[in-house]
């Protein structure tokens, strides 16, 4: 089982994603009321080398050269990328050895500091976060840590944008009834025309989260904020693209590497591992009997997720 690596994963984002786990759990500049993760245990902003990088750029390598159907390789995972500080080395290793296109899936929390925004640059697309202007709803949805505030994400951002010549597609995470109505949306609206991104990713609350909140607007809710929100904004869909097939062997050994970093859907797994429905929920049902994973009912659907 890989380390650091995982997937090929379905993202709604970016097509079959190879992911990189740089963080342990679950280090993060966030602790959003959101997160599928869970909640965070060690709320940081101090970088550090945390794993030898060239032993996971080696891994990154390796997995990459087994599937042709990788669209991305995406620094993401258990926690927030950007606290890694040999992030930047990592990224020029991969490039220099791959040609897939490099992303990261960021908060966005630390670009206000030179040397993480100067680490992203050779990235072919950074995915930031932006939930929130208002520094009330902002706290409120992604509890930063102290040092970090709404403004200071927003001049990182535009700093950012001045050198980076790669896409920005900024996320903006809706929460029912927080952070959903005009006032709101027309000061995210603001900022999005000030920095310069060149897509707006809206998304809602589509998985288990670590909280009980209002949580998942409707598809009519969400296509009214795209419209005011305007063209370069667009709804996250749901993945359709071809499944990424797995010798039979390693399916559990796959999927639970998978969900030790985000949770899926049968669904979802189904179309990761190409398995048969049937046979996936079979096998789904015996890593429960046997306490590996567990299941969770969310707005109709069944998600299973690793049994930390």
């Amino acid at each position: 089982m890989s380390r650091y690596v995982f997937g090929p994963v379905p993202s709604r984002r970016l097509g079959n994603s190879l992911g990189v786990d740089i963080i342990p759990g679950k280090y993060c500049c966030f602790d959003c009321i959101y997160c599928q993760i869970g909640k965070t245990t060690n709320h940081q902003i101090e970088r550090k080398s945390f794993f030898d990088p060239y032993a996971i750029v080696s891994e990154v390598i390796e997995e990459a050269n087994k599937s042709n159907q990788i669209d991305y390789i995406t620094f993401s995972g258990s926690g927030e990328p950007t606290l890694n500080s040999d992030l930047g080395l990592m990224i020029d290793e991969v490039k220099r050895a791959i040609s897939v296109p490099v992303s990261v899936i960021t908060s966005g929390a630390l670009l206000f500091q030179d040397d993480v925004r100067r680490d992203l640059l050779s990235t072919d697309i950074i995915l930031p976060s932006l939930d929130a202007v208002s520094e009330d709803i902002f706290r409120y949805i992604n509890r930063p840590h102290l040092v970090v505030d709404a403004q200071s994400i927003i001049s990182g951002l535009k700093l950012f944008r001045k050198d980076f010549r790669g896409k920005i597609w900024l996320e903006v995470m809706l929460v029912k009834d927080i952070n959903d109505d005009e006032e709101e949306l027309g000061k995210i609206k603001e900022v999005v025309e000030s920095v310069g991104v060149d897509k707006i990713q809206l998304n809602t609350v589509t998985r288990p989260p670590s909280e009980d909140i209002p949580g998942m607007l409707t598809r009519e809710e969400l296509e009214r904020a795209r419209s005011f929100l305007g063209d370069i904004c667009e709804i996250i869909s749901k993945f359709e693209e071809t499944p990424v097939l797995h010798g039979e062997k390693e399916w559990s050994k796959n999927v639970l590497n998978i969900l030790k970093r985000r949770s899926l859907s049968l669904d979802e797994i189904v179309k990761v591992t190409g398995v048969s429905f049937y046979k996936a929920k079979n096998r789904l049902k015996l890593m429960e009997n046997e306490e590996q994973i567990k299941s969770y009912h969310f707005h109709d659907t069944i998600f299973y997720m690793f049994n930390r």
